[in-house]
Formats: structure tokens, C-alpha cells, sequence
């Protein structure tokens, strides 16, 4: 790119325009109205049994995606301008809630992800155990994994998305038990601990006093499953089809060039969290998701004005994309970035 534009005078617009103002009173509000959405859900099961469960557990799953992720938005700190209430909003909706520890995803996703997106072998997210995104991650597996990914990655993925919600709990646990060895026994350690205990009290042994043992772990096992699908419907189509690059261009275009916006109904985009706006979230994590319809249309018309590739897709072909991707990802090399770059600022220009 022969002139690469100042990302400063992007983020001036965006600062004009308020899209930086947090909208915390709302962020809380919609916390509280998706809860209690999954708690009538678990009441109507209890009053009605399971014939009414076989349409309200689809719905409590929807309803808990939500949920867990305005911890994402804590995480990434732009619920609140107080870091405090930005912990509390990542600590309800991750540990307590989703039974997912706020220290792995920090780690995994606002460090990783969001620092590397799509680098081979550095983000976490293009390499969903046990499938690989490239040539060289299935090349770097074990003789399993790898007879897994010819074998099965084809079709098995979907299916398989059901478990998503028990490995990243699994991955969770396995980082909070080696945190010690190098951060020692601290708040964040201890909170962590007592906020995955209020979960499964709360999940699990709340419930099988109310359900009896059997059913509330059959209700709890079914929510997270689809859970886990319904994340993946979320995350895949935001990246999956983009390039997979070798390395990194170590500017901010880069999150340009393996990151898209998903073109939806209004009324789906108000489960997705801004996670709908990928494009805006990736360059400025920070802004409200309340706010991103008005970053994406700012951002949109700054990129055109400059020639800077701008990335959106209908929601229904970006998944048709992700998916087709993900069949045969694994025997595909990775993209020198140079040429990624040059191919992406031709389609730039035209």
C-alpha cells in the first residue's frame, strides 16, 4: 500500500461522532433481561415438563450465548469506564455464568486473537481442537489428530461444535491450575476459584434439589451444548474463509485484512453483542456494542474515502463460506502476507 492512511484520524471521526461514550446502564439492563429470560425457561420446564423443554431449552441456549458474551465486552473493558465494573461485568457473565475462567479467555482471546488474528500457529481461535485451520497445524499434530482431520473434519465440525462449551472449560481449568506457577496465589486467582464454585452451585447443585440430580444435569448438559454450536455461529464467519497468513503485518490493517462484518437482521443482531461488527471491534475493542452500528458506518465511508479494504458479508454466505473453509482448511498452506496484502489492495481500488 503505497500511502497507508493515519488510523489516528479514523479514531478522531469515531471520537466525534460519541462512539466511544459507554452505554453501561443498558449493557446491565440487557444482562439482567437475558438471565431472567433463561430462568423462566428452566421455570416453564419445571411447570410444564419436558415436552415444553424440547422448545424452551433451545431457547434458554440462545438466551445464555447472550449472556455469556457481554463478558466479552468486560473483558475487552467497554462496558464501563470504571475498571472495576468492567471486572464485575467479565466475572458475572464468564466464571459465575458461562463457567469459563475471565484469566483464560483475557489470555486466549484479548491477548492472542485479537493481537495475531488469523497468524498461523499464534491464534488461538483458527486452531479449534482437533481441527486445523492450515497445512502446517495439521502437520504439527499427532498421528491422531491428524487421522481425526482427514478422516472427519469434513463433516464432523458442526457436530462436533456441541462440545465447544466443555473444551473451553476443560482449556479454562488447565490455565487457572498452572496461573499459580507463575503469577502465585493471588485475588485474581482466588476470585476466579470462587466464582467457578458459584456456577456449578448455581447450574448444578441448585438445580438437582429443585429437578432432582438426573434432569438438572440433562437441562444443564443440553443448554451448553447448543451453546457451544451457537457460539460457533457467532465466531467462524467473523474470520474462517479470510486469509490464514504465515506471519503477521505488524500494522493495523492487518485486522483489515482477516476480519469481516456480518450482514444481518436487526433483531439477530441483538443476540451477537456487536460481535456482528467484527471490522470496528478488532480496531477498537474498547467501543460500547450499542455503539458499532454508528462505528461501522463512519469506519465504512473512511475506508472507501482512503482505498483501504473494508470487508462485509451477508450473514448467511459468510457462514456458507466459514463452512466450506473449514472442510478441507487443514490441507491448505498458509499466505505469505506480502501477496495477501497486494491482492486485498486491488480489491480495494476497485
Amino acid at each position: 500500500m503505497q500511502s497507508q492512511p493515519e488510523l489516528a484520524s479514523l479514531r478522531a471521526e469515531l471520537r466525534l461522532g460519541g462512539v466511544f461514550e459507554h452505554r453501561e446502564l443498558r449493557s446491565w439492563l440487557k444482562l439482567a433481561f437475558l438471565v431472567s429470560v433463561v430462568a423462566a425457561c428452566y421455570a416453564g420446564v419445571l411447570v410444564y415438563g419436558w415436552v415444553a423443554g424440547l422448545i424452551l431449552v433451545p431457547i434458554a441456549a440462545v438466551f445464555a450465548t447472550a449472556t455469556a458474551m457481554l463478558g466479552h465486552e468486560g473483558s475487552h473493558r467497554s462496558t464501563s469506564g470504571s475498571p472495576k465494573r468492567n471486572a464485575a461485568m467479565a466475572l458475572i457473565a464468564f466464571p459465575i455464568w458461562g463457567g469459563l475462567s475471565s484469566l483464560y479467555w483475557r489470555e486466549k482471546h484479548d491477548r492472542l486473537h485479537h493481537g495475531h488474528p488469523n497468524v498461523e500457529g499464534v491464534d488461538p481461535d483458527i486452531r479449534p481442537f482437533p481441527f486445523a485451520s492450515s497445512k502446517k497445524d495439521h502437520e504439527r499434530c499427532g498421528p491422531k489428530e491428524r487421522w481425526f482431520q482427514r478422516t472427519f473434519q469434513k463433516w464432523a465440525f458442526w457436530p462436533m461444535s456441541t462440545l465447544m462449551a466443555v473444551g473451553m472449560r476443560r482449556s479454562s481449568l488447565v490455565h487457572l491450575y498452572r496461573y499459580p506457577k507463575k503469577n502465585g496465589f493471588n485475588r485474581e486467582f482466588f476470585t476466579e476459584l470462587a466464582c467457578l464454585t458459584t456456577h456449578y452451585t448455581l447450574w448444578l447443585v441448585v438445580p438437582s434439589i429443585v429437578f432432582g440430580p438426573l434432569t438438572a444435569f440433562l437441562i444443564y448438559s443440553a443448554i451448553w451444548a447448543l451453546v457451544g454450536t451457537f457460539l460457533a455461529l457467532v465466531f467462524l464467519p467473523a474470520h474462517a474463509g479470510l486469509p490464514i497468513v504465515s506471519e503477521q503485518n505488524n500494522d493495523w490493517i492487518h485486522q483489515l485484512e482477516t476480519t469481516r462484518n456480518l450482514e444481518m437482521p436487526k433483531l439477530l443482531s441483538f443476540f451477537f453483542i456487536g460481535l456482528d461488527y467484527q471490522v470496528e471491534h478488532h480496531l477498537f475493542p474498547k467501543i460500547p456494542h450499542q455503539n458499532l452500528p454508528k462505528a461501522a458506518a463512519i469506519t465504512r465511508a473512511w475506508c472507501a474515502k482512503h482505498n483501504v479494504i473494508y470487508l462485509s458479508l451477508p450473514y448467511h454466505l459468510a457462514l456458507l463460506d466459514a463452512a466450506t473453509f473449514m472442510a478441507d482448511s487443514y490441507t491448505r498452506d498458509a499466505l505469505d502476507p506480502v501477496e495477501v496484502r497486494a491482492g486485498l489492495v486491488g480489491r480495494a481500488a476497485a
